[in-house]
């Protein structure tokens, strides 16, 4: 079995020359995660139609991604992701996820244009790089200093033009809460984790505990400290679990959610 990651000395992932795929391969890895998610059988039919290609395109470029041990696909049978085709899949997703986000919210693009731009964007984008990107939105959108009234402000700077307040005088009229809303609280309840919050529920996180490697991978997500969760779904066997962060949607193991304390809002 290949071994497309190895983890460095300081729990950072690098992937390996095995690891590296085309921006084709990463599209065809996140059309099959999509389809899988609206639909129990993916056919080589459903990829072509999804990405607008011909089925002969499909199965060579489903050849490539088993050979990977990224897909599993006999021919004219249906189409399933490997954990590790999963895997990347997801990552790519959040690439798509993070930008349109940022785009969209931050720089207050037209959806539709943060959409087709994330397209071009999410296959250059490191893992780091998107934490600190979902970090950043984060931030700007709980800061006392921030938040929405400052994105505001934020859309009329595009044209450059000149604002006529100073500064300081912004600042000091805004009331700042005397707790660090960023801080990790302490849970109330330490019992209460991810894992038990119901489908349609939200919740707010507390912590992370587990492995260095297992968090290191939950904060890639996304999932910090303060950042709200909404549990979307379990599956049949209740695993993979179903959540949504921040616009976007990821699936994380049972184990994976036991190890993130929350509180319910």
């Amino acid at each position: 079995m290949v071994n497309d990651a190895q983890a460095d000395g300081q729990g950072f992932t690098r992937m390996t020359e095995s690891a590296v795929l085309t921006e084709a391969m990463e599209d065809y890895l996140e059309a099959i995660y999509h389809l899988l998610r609206k639909r129990e059988v993916v056919r080589v039919k459903d990829i072509a139609e999804d990405l607008g290609v011909t089925m002969p395109s499909v199965s060579s470029a489903l050849k490539s991604l088993t050979e990977r041990e990224l897909v599993n696909h006999e021919k004219y049978g249906h189409v399933t992701l490997t954990e590790a085709g999963r895997k990347r899949a997801e990552l790519v997703h959040r690439r798509h996820q993070g930008l349109t986000c940022f785009l969209r919210d931050i720089l207050q693009r037209d959806p539709e244009v943060a959409e087709a731009e994330a397209c071009r964007l999410e296959h250059a984008l490191s893992n780091e790089t998107l934490r600190r990107m979902l970090a950043m939105i984060e931030f700007i959108k709980r800061c006392p200093r921030g938040g929405e009234e400052w994105l505001e402000h934020l859309s009329g700077r595009w044209d450059y033009v000149p604002c006529d307040h100073e500064c300081a005088d912004c600042v000091a009229g805004i009331d700042v809460p005397d707790r660090n809303p960023f801080a990790a609280r302490e849970p109330t309840d330490v019992s209460v984790t991810l894992r038990d919050i119901d489908p349609g529920d939200k919740c707010r996180v507390l912590r992370l505990s587990g492995k260095s490697a297992v968090r290191r991978r939950i904060m890639d997500m996304g999932v910090i400290p303060g950042c709200e969760v909404e549990v979307e779904r379990l599956a049949p066997l209740g695993d993979p679990i179903e959540i949504k962060v921040r616009d976007y949607h990821l699936s994380l193991r049972k184990e994976e959610a036991a190890q993130i304390a929350v509180e319910r809002i």
